[in-house]
């Protein structure tokens, strides 16, 4: 099951983001980044936690979510 979690505006996320990131590259576990725009200028940065990543997504308070569209994704 996928996870995924919403990280916020762009701008303000960079902290939340590097700290996954570290955790992620500790547990060798494979992530992937969507930057949403809504609303014109800002974007929001969605984190998705593949299956192979299910406990670093619990670890993060990651929500279960729909397998996202590949396209979407850039690898994190």
């Amino acid at each position: 099951m996928w996870h995924c979690k919403n990280l916020g505006d762009a701008m303000l996320s960079g902290i939340e983001l590097d700290k996954i990131k570290q955790q992620a590259k500790a547990a060798d576990a494979p992530l992937f980044v969507r930057y949403v725009a809504k609303y014109g200028l800002h974007c929001e940065v969605i984190v998705y936690f593949p299956p192979a990543a299910s406990e670093l997504a619990k670890q993060c308070l990651a929500s279960p979510c729909l397998a996202p569209d590949q396209q979407d994704l850039t690898a994190l």
